[in-house]
């Protein structure tokens, strides 16, 4: 399986994208990647002002502060978007999970939202768990991606 490729990028309208290259923002110092994991990482460093004003300072684009900061990819000949992980909307998903593993409702909303996006082995065993430590095994062994919607699904 190809693994897609990541791309932070500005929508300057709607679904257009300006892809932005790390390399060209003085905050990235020499950083480069095109996938997501790592990409999400060096984003939630920063603020999505911060951010933007770093494109700014490079000269890209002309932005505005209402324009969205999205990270894009190819899929089936058509561009996709997400929404960037800045500082603006980090939280500690692995703290929230230790402080609420004993609240049967977080678990619900947890194992519903899993349903159907991993398979029922990785599913079973994050319902069946029998401790905390269990259940965040299973959590870190699902896909990325999925962490990634969960950890967005748990912000709102």
């Amino acid at each position: 399986m190809v693994e897609n490729k990541y791309y932070l990028a500005i929508e300057s309208r709607p679904k257009n994208y300006f892809p932005i290259n790390l390399l060209d923002l003085k905050i990235a110092n020499g950083f480069s990647t095109t996938n997501l994991e790592s990409l999400d990482a060096f984003t939630q460093k920063f603020s999505k002002k911060e951010i933007m004003d770093a494109v700014r300072d490079a000269n890209l684009l002309v932005v505005s502060d209402d324009m969205a900061l999205v990270v894009i990819y190819y899929e089936n000949k058509n561009t996709r978007k997400i929404d960037a992980l800045t500082k603006d909307n980090y939280y500690d998903m692995w703290k929230m999970f230790k402080e609420k593993y004993n609240d049967k409702i977080f678990l619900n909303r947890v194992v519903n939202f899993l349903n159907k996006k991993i398979n029922n082995e990785s599913l079973e065993k994050i319902k069946n768990s029998k401790n905390l430590d269990d259940f965040l095994e299973g959590i870190v062994n699902i896909p990325y991606l999925v962490q990634r919607k969960l950890y967005l699904y748990l912000y709102e």
